[in-house]
């Protein structure tokens, strides 16, 4: 353009083209290497890492190495049994073992025997505190102050309920009645009225010692034979099992109060006073109108 300022622009463009274009230059191999170099150097170098651990020695000891097992061996039952005799028996009968007399208490064995017959024979004539011809009593106790005592009577107890046959149980911690009655009737015997003590069918079996000794040898069994046998049904509904109750009249008080007339031919004055329940025992129960 033939104006001033475009003359201007053009010698601008001619300088700034020349700045900005690229300039090749030619290296020696030498001088190629050394910038090499230095381009690695300035690199940051990263340390190796460490060398993994050796494994921990192992602490099972080894195992020997075993032979390998040799082939089974056949064995011929049948030529092992050619020299034997068929007709021996397979089962050798037991020589039976006899009692030794030399050792036996010719007493204990002699008692046991008529105690055992006295059981088995006629009905006895020894006293008896109530009509049980057709019961078994159990005179027991529910106390643990004396522990023998205490399991005497469970294992007395349990035998009775292993046959299922229905006992009637005097508590004799329970009722002072029934102690009296204990006594009364072992009154003249040796082994007092200790208890557990049982009664069948009128007639006293003996102690725990007795009755253990007959349930072992299944003479027990024999004994409760005919008699009442325990409802398929559980406890009593009425007591539970515990064949007391509460006192109906006192509520167990042992206290009741009557009102006395005072005053003949005319109008009685009433007058209230304290007296002891006729109806209950000492610990104000009555018997299980149920079960007992």
């Amino acid at each position: 353009m033939g104006c001033v300022s475009s003359s201007f622009l053009e010698d601008e463009e001619r300088i700034v083209r020349p700045a900005l274009s690229h300039h090749i230059v030619s290296l020696t191999s030498t001088t190629y290497g050394l910038l090499t170099t230095l381009d690695h150097s300035t690199l940051p170098q990263t340390p190796s890492p460490p060398p993994p651990p050796p494994p921990p020695p192992s602490l099972t000891p080894s195992l020997p190495h075993l032979p390998l097992r040799s082939e089974p061996e056949i064995i011929n039952s049948w030529e092992l049994m050619a020299g034997l005799d068929s007709s021996t028996p397979t089962n050798t009968p037991m020589p039976r073992r006899l009692p030794n007399k030399q050792h036996s208490h010719p007493a204990r064995t002699h008692s046991s025997h008529s105690h055992r017959a006295l059981l088995f024979s006629a009905p006895s004539t020894e006293p008896k505190p109530e009509k049980n011809e057709h019961a078994v009593v159990l005179y027991t106790t529910t106390l643990r102050g004396v522990r023998k005592t205490f399991e005497d009577c469970n294992a007395v107890r349990s035998a009775l309920q292993g046959l299922g046959v229905a006992v009637k149980e005097k508590d004799v911690s329970m009722d002072l009645g029934f102690l009296e009655e204990l006594r009364e009737m072992m009154k003249g015997r040796k082994d007092g009225f200790v208890v557990p003590r049982l009664l069948v069918k009128g007639r006293y079996v003996g102690g725990v010692e007795e009755v253990m000794r007959l349930h072992e040898e299944g003479e027990l069994a024999r004994l409760v034979e005919g008699l009442p046998r325990v409802r398929a049904g559980g406890v009593c509904d009425g007591c539970g099992g515990v064949m007391f109750l509460p006192c109906f009249h006192c509520s167990g008080s042992r206290k009741v109060v009557v009102v006395l007339e005072v005053g003949k031919g005319c109008v009685a004055v009433g007058k209230e006073k304290v007296l002891r329940c006729p109806e209950c025992n000492e610990n104000g129960l009555v018997l299980c109108p149920i079960c007992s």
